[in-house]
Order: C-alpha cells, then structure tokens, then sequence
C-alpha cells in the first residue's frame, strides 16, 4: 500500500529563496557597487518596466532575461511612472459586481517547503516558475477528487513520519495542497512511458526550425499570441532564454507551426527558405500523444494551439478535431482547470493563467459541439471557472512593429469570445440537445414551442451584442495593425444562423402555419444570411491576414447552407433566382479572401463543394450535392388551408403579436465597418416595415449598435 508525503504550509522564509540582497563590503566603493546593484535588482529595468514585465536576472548575469532574448540594452535610467487605470473606459469590457470589487492587484503569500513538488526551479533565483503547480519540469500533477484513496481530505496528518511504512521499497504518493478542499498528486515524469523519447523530440524539433527558432517565437507573440493569449509571455520567454528543452515538445512545435503562418511578416524570414511545416505538423501531433501520458498546462495549451493549425483538419475523418477535443477536457479536469483557482496557493501569474486556459478549453468545447452535432463535454454543474478581468492578461504594451496584433483589442476579442460561449452553451442545451429535440419532436405545436424557446435566447444575443465596445467595431484596426475582431463577429453570426436554420427546417416541418408566420420566419432568417454574406464580402485585409479561431471555415460554410434552404424553400423562381445569386457572390468572395491570404476560406469552399449520396430504402444511391437548389422541398403558408385554419391564433402568433397581413422582405444590407443596418428604402413606410414583429427574432437592435 502506498504511503502518502504531503507538502505542508509553513512560515519559513526560506520558501522566498536566497536573498536579493548581499553583505556589506568592507570597502566603501564595493559597498556603494553592491548597494547599487542591489537597488537595481530590487526593482524592474527601463524595458521590463514600460513592458510592464517581471524582470529576471539570472546570478552572474548583468542583463535580465527580457532584455537578453530581445537583444537590448538593460538599464536603469527611468524613474517609476505612477501605474494609469481606467475602469471604466469603453474598452474595458462589461463588468460584474465581482469585478466593481476587483483590488488593482491580487496579493498572497506563498507558504511552501521548499522542493516540495516544484524540482530545480524551487531554487532558480528570481524565476517566475518558482512554486508553479502546472509548469513544472520533471513532474507533472493530477488532481485529486473526493472519493480518491487513500482519503487526503479526511486524514490531512498523513505524512511518512506520522504513518512510516514498514516496506522500504513502497512507493510514495507526493501530495500537495493548494487549499483545504482542493489538492494535487505530483507524479515524476520519468515514471511514465515515453518519456526518454522527449529530449530526442524537442531536438528533432528544434532542428525543422533550421536556425530561426528565436524569430518564430518573437513572431508568435507579434501576431498569434495578441489574439489568443493562451500563454504567458514572460514565462515563455524566460524559458526559452534557458534552453528549448525546457518545453514540451508539442507546445514548441505548435508556437513554430502558428508563427509559420506568418514567415513573411520577419523581414529576416522572408529572407530565408520556409521550414517543413509538413514534417513539423506530423511531429507536432505525435508527440502530443506522447506528452498527454504527463499532462501539464504546456499539454493543454499545445492541443488548443494544435486545433488553430486549420491544414491538420482538412483531410480524412479520422482527423477530426472533436477527437482531441474530448482529450483537451479530460487533461483540463485532471488538471483542476473547471475549479475556480482565485484562492489557491499558486503563483499569481499561474492562477490568469489556468482562467484563460481554461476559458479557452471550454470555448473549444462548444464550438466543437455546435459544429461537429456532438454532445458538449463541459456540463454547467461542473464549470466553476471565475469570469476573466483584465488582472488576468498581463500582457499589455503593443509591439509597434507593422504587421503586428493589438494587445488589448485581443484582449477583449477573447474575453466576449468566453462569454458569447456561454450564451452557446445555452443555445445547445436548449434548442440542440438530444433531450430538447426529443420535446420538440413531441409538441403539439413545434414553431410555436420552439419560438417560445428562442425567446431568451435572442434577448441574451443582443445583451452581447450591444455591450460590444466601439473597439471591436470591424473597422477601428490601428493604422498598419492586423485586427482579430473578425473572428468574433463571424462566431456571433454564426450562432444567429444557427438558430435560424432550425427555425426553418422546423417550419418546414409544420403541417399548417399561416402565411404571415413562415414570412416573419423567412424574413428574419433572410437577413441573417445577408448579413453573413455582407460581413465575408466587405473584409480587409487586416482581417484577412490576422488570426481566425478554429471554427472560422465551417462558419462561413454554414453561412452558405442557411442561403441554401432559402434558396430550396422559395416561394417564386424570382425569389429563388436571387438566392441563387447570392450564393455564387458569397463562394467568389470565399474564393478571392482564400487566395488574399485568408487561408481557411478555401476549406469553406471545400466543405461546401463537397457531393453527397443518400442512400433510399430499397438500397440504391442516388447523387447529390449540397450545393444543388433542386429539391422540391414544400413552403409551409402556401398549403390549402381552411378560412378557419388560416384566421387561427396559435401560440406562436400570441407571442410574436403578427399584423394579420403577408410582408414582404424588403433589401437587407450588412455594413461589415459600421454596424448591422438595413436599408428601407423599399418600404413605403420605413417605420412600418417590422412593426408588430418582436424585435428579438427581426434583429432590428442589431442596427443600434454603439
């Protein structure tokens, strides 16, 4: 049986590691020397400090470790600037009455042994890594449940001088607290199979970047890191001035593949042959596999950074990014990213970020669950995660290099990218889930129940929406600047087609419903489409070039197939003509963003081309396309139907409260750079156009926007 060594809390100082400051020469210019020395290691240098950066220097070393990778001058010149906050600008985000209470900075004490459950970097002086939990080493952890054996939580005195075991050759559970309720096993690397193979990795690596390894690093935190900020710079960079070993092999490779992306924007890149991104990818993801035996954040961050690379995920099935999805959350749980960290123990740039990780990790989750149909793995009971705040993005100087993200629009990008998941999340519990298509299929009246349903749901999207600051308007990109804002946008317009694909397959379905209802239905989700055609047409190519989270190609394919059943369930060839129209528009427009740079647009244009054959019941195929506007689907509304029928007020007219008369959907326009906007012009009387519709299914408060 194995005994069980806990790693206690106490008041020891000697968890802060050597002093910074040394003994008193006995000669007054070495005294005045190492007072000054001492002042200067006492506080940040001039680059670290507008950097905003926690400044390292190693012993023996007069350059801090920034300084050293960026090639630069460290000095000490600059006097303090007093620290500028404003709360409360536009671009701050919404906030709660948890952040209004927010202090300018989090403060704690770590109380740890030290070498317990942290290896050499214990001891490294002035490391970031000292007393990390999820960054270590040589070891790895794994959390600790309620029901685990033995029971660490109900017997805390266990230890191997209060329970020693007689067996000599026992192995020993390593068990460290982060807080009373919550503790981690720490598990040696070397005890897990492949782990030999990791050095050879990291060098086999290390070598497919032929030399421009420092390049591709500062790149990726140029462009791909801003939009995504799923790392820590600091620490990155800290451990990559040591040694490329330090890393984990996949999240090495996975940063090397992403900057890859943008070999050009280097000036001394663009000057070189590209790397062999084909045999870096195949490493990449086998040792992923590899690394997932010792799962540590690095692992996490480099299977979210894997599933951005979009040329792993357009081949054969098997590859399909739902598959290491449901291995990201099941790592994110052993490693205690679905609990709330506020309180542990933890280094305070580990607690940012293990929220922004596993923010990301949950964002994954349900993307992949509304664009691949599958179960969503993250539960609401079992997510305990706190929102993001501004203390958790460290990161916030711009790099003023052309051709670069901005840091803190990325910043807000990401965070409204967390909180439109869990408006998604609702969406998929409500209306996609195998118990809400169960109860939909059964109910007496399926367009007035799933109206019904809908109802909040729309009224939570235009919450979002209207709480998006000016600086994540399409057109505020900063002179010379790449600009993710399109990411967002294009993931909140798919969510509104979503919802309106179901909408008119479930009229389509309704045996009776009255003109004017499959009109209001038809209308809205006409717009819906317009605006999603408007927004992929009017990109620039700061946008283009800039990153697009994974979802990105299935997006504007989904896009295509809501103009699909428009165009399949018209009600005239006229009507039919048009959708016809605006579909080739949307594929050329597809076509030309792929070849200016927005890659993933020719994987859209991939998945919408693709043919199908559906098998009929006596055995035989029949060819088809997705893209054919052949069928013969029915029109709900135009079917014979009774004076009585026809004047009926289902549950679905109630609601909405219809003018009894049919309308007609008027010219749509999507302004890509201002706001969502409609033009009226074909109305006679433009205020009349959607009165009586509820606001929430025409989407007139996205013409509002601030």
């Amino acid at each position: 049986m194995a005994s069980v060594m806990t790693a206690s809390n106490n008041d020891s100082a000697a968890a802060a590691g050597p002093s910074k400051h040394h003994s008193r020469a006995s000669h007054p210019d070495a005294a005045a020397a190492a007072a000054a020395a001492a002042v200067r290691r006492s506080r940040p240098c001039d680059a670290c400090r507008r950097r905003k950066s926690k400044c390292v220097t190693e012993d023996g070393n007069s350059m801090c470790v920034l300084c050293k990778f960026h090639n630069q001058t460290c000095t000490y010149l600059e006097a303090p600037q007093p620290r500028k906050r404003n709360a409360n600008s536009s671009g701050s985000g919404p906030t709660t009455a948890a952040d209004s209470q927010t202090p300018a900075k989090r403060s704690r004490t770590l109380l740890l042994k030290p070498g317990t459950g942290v290896e050499e970097y214990d001891t490294l002086p002035g490391s970031l890594l000292r007393c990390t939990l999820g960054l270590q080493n040589r070891h790895h952890s794994e959390y600790i449940g309620l029901n685990a054996i033995p029971d660490v939580y109900s017997s805390p005195n266990l230890d191997a001088s209060a329970a020693p075991n007689q067996d000599s050759q026992a192995q020993h559970d390593y068990v460290r607290f982060v807080h009373p309720s919550h503790a981690f096993r720490i598990i040696a690397d070397d005890q897990t199979e492949g782990y030999d193979q990791g050095r050879t990795d990291v060098d086999e690596i290390e070598a497919l970047a032929s030399g421009h390894g420092g390049e591709l690093v500062q790149l990726y935190f140029r462009v791909v890191h801003p939009s995504f900020p799923i790392l820590h710079k600091d620490v990155y960079l800290e451990k990559y001035a040591r040694s490329y070993r330090e890393f984990s092999p996949p999240l090495l490779a996975a940063v090397y593949l992403l900057a890859s992306s943008y070999w050009t924007y280097d000036e001394q890149l663009s000057r070189s042959p590209m790397i062999d991104t084909v045999a870096l990818q195949a490493l990449a993801f086998r040792t992923l596999q590899n690394a997932m035996r010792r799962p540590k954040l690095s692992t996490v961050q480099a299977g979210l950074l894997l599933s951005q690379w979009q040329k792993a995920f357009m081949g054969a099935a098997n590859e399909n990014r739902d598959r290491l999805t449901v291995q990201l959350v099941n790592m994110g749980h052993g490693l205690g990213l679905h609990l709330d960290c506020s309180h542990w123990e933890l280094p305070e740039w580990e607690i940012g970020l293990r929220r922004r990780i596993g923010w990301a990790l949950y964002m994954q989750d349900k993307w992949t669950a509304l664009l691949e149909s599958r179960p969503t793995l993250i539960s609401a009971d079992d997510w305990d995660v706190a929102d993001l705040s501004e203390l958790d993005f460290p990161e916030n100087v711009e790099d003023d290099q052309e051709g670069s993200g901005e840091v803190e629009r990325g910043r807000l990008v990401f965070t409204y990218m967390a909180h439109l998941s869990v408006i998604l999340a609702e969406i998929l519990r409500t209306i996609f889930s195998a118990r809400a298509r169960r109860l939909l299929d059964g109910a007496a009246d399926r367009l007035a129940a799933l109206l019904e349903w809908m109802k909040p749901l729309q009224l939570s999207l235009k919450e979002w929406f209207l709480t998006l600051p000016e600086s994540l308007r399409m057109d505020t990109a900063a002179s010379m600047k790449l600009s993710s804002v399109g990411y967002l946008r294009l993931a909140y317009l798919t969510v509104e087609v979503c919802l309106h694909k179901k909408l008119l397959r479930t009229l389509n379905n309704t045996s009776s419903t009255s003109l004017t209802i499959a009109h209001v239905c038809r209308a809205a989700a006409s717009e819906r489409f317009t605006n999603g055609t408007d927004f992929v047409q009017r990109l620039q190519a700061q946008h283009l070039h800039s990153f697009w989270y994974f979802p990105s190609a299935k997006c504007c394919a989904l896009i295509h197939t809501l103009g699909q059943t428009l165009g399949q369930t018209a009600s005239s060839e006229e009507e039919q003509a048009m959708y016809s129209r605006k579909l080739k528009e949307l594929k050329w427009s597809l076509k030309v963003n792929s070849e200016a740079g927005a890659s993933f647009m020719k994987q859209a244009l991939a998945l919408i081309n693709q043919s199908v054959r559906i098998i009929n019941q006596v055995g035989e195929t029949s060819p088809t396309t997705t893209s054919s506007a052949s069928h013969e689907l029915r029109f709900p509304g135009h079917d014979t139907c009774t004076p009585e029928q026809s004047h009926a007020q289902p549950q679905a007219q109630q609601w909405m409260q219809l003018q009894q008369q049919a309308m007609q959907n008027g010219h749509v326009a999507y302004n890509a750079y201002q706001d969502y906007s409609m033009d009226q012009a074909p109305f006679p009387d433009p205020d009349a156009m959607f009165a009586g519709y509820p606001s929430e299914l025409d989407g007139t408060w996205m013409h509002h926007q601030r």
